[in-house]
């Protein structure tokens, strides 16, 4: 197959050596299929709007400080140009911060320009070009529940495997929530149990917060991700659920993915559904850890 790169950056010298990683990356043994690099470079917003306008584009691989562009004023030119392309940051490690947020804004992953090689380079894109499909799938099909607003199982999951690849690239801890309504079929008439679930999905985003994502999994049970942060870790985020007065409606059974103990995220929800079942099995003020 043919992988279609378009370098947007405008230094010479790392132009330069990322083309070399470029040409090392074609046809090497990193990928599980034979793989041809066709790559195109752009110096300018002008110049990576204009290619991204006439040709076909696999992955952009983005300097979001361009020559007549900076910062996420670039990367928002690059949605509204190109809204099907996924995008790979290449930033200093001064603008690591600004990464984050772009990620967070719908970049699919960020690489510091001066320790981009090979292997790495080829696992990125192979997930940058996987997951932005898994959510053009799900827009596809409404990321959002109709009911309650919150993101769907399949949105949820795939966000929550970007953030846990972030938390592990920024070494910080993530902390994964799942929710269960108590006694969800105790409640009588849809229009009763619907407002039930309203009222469940609001308490969560009060807990929440606004960085968290936030789904409903399935009819009664809800999910939750938030990165560790300084203003914030994920200790405290524990803590404020642990003292929540939800009335008792909720059980919580939570896990967290430390970078330090490399676990997938199919192991961080099932430790999480072990603790929400003992949750269950318990006074539903009760919070698992």
């Amino acid at each position: 197959m043919t992988l279609r790169v378009l370098l947007a950056e405008s230094e010479t010298e790392d132009t330069v050596f990322l083309n070399e990683v470029l040409t090392e990356l074609d046809g090497a043994r990193c990928w599980s299929d034979w793989v041809h690099v066709k790559t195109s470079h752009a110096a300018t917003w002008a110049d990576t709007a204009a290619i991204l306008a006439t040709e076909v584009v696999d992955i952009l691989l983005l300097d979001p400080d361009l020559r007549d562009s900076q910062g996420s004023d670039t990367f928002r030119r690059v949605q509204a140009a190109a809204s099907q392309v996924p995008v790979i940051l290449l930033v200093e490690p001064s603008a690591t911060s600004l990464a984050e947020h772009m990620v967070r804004d719908g970049a699919q992953d960020f690489l510091l320009k001066k320790e981009v090689d090979c292997e790495p380079l080829a696992r990125a894109i192979r997930n940058a070009i996987e997951r932005h499909r898994l959510l053009a799938a799900a827009r596809a099909t409404s990321m959002t529940d109709q009911l309650t607003g919150l993101l769907t199982r399949p949105a949820f999951l795939t966000l929550m495997e970007r953030d846990r690849l972030l938390a592990q690239r920024l070494n910080r801890k993530m902390l994964v929530v799942l929710a269960e309504q108590a006694e969800a079929a105790a409640v009588d008439g849809v229009q009763r149990r619907d407002l039930t679930l309203i009222g469940v999905a609001d308490d969560l985003r009060r807990l929440a917060g606004p960085a968290a994502l936030l789904a409903r999994l399935s009819h009664s049970r809800f999910g939750l991700a938030v990165l560790d942060t300084m203003a914030e870790p994920v200790d405290e985020i524990q803590a404020r659920l642990r003292n929540a007065d939800t009335d008792g409606a909720l059980s919580f059974g939570t896990a967290v993915f430390d970078p330090q103990q490399l676990i997938s995220l199919d192991a961080v929800l099932e430790q999480a559904t072990v603790n929400l079942s003992k949750a269950c099995r318990t006074p539903t003020t009760t919070l698992a850890l």
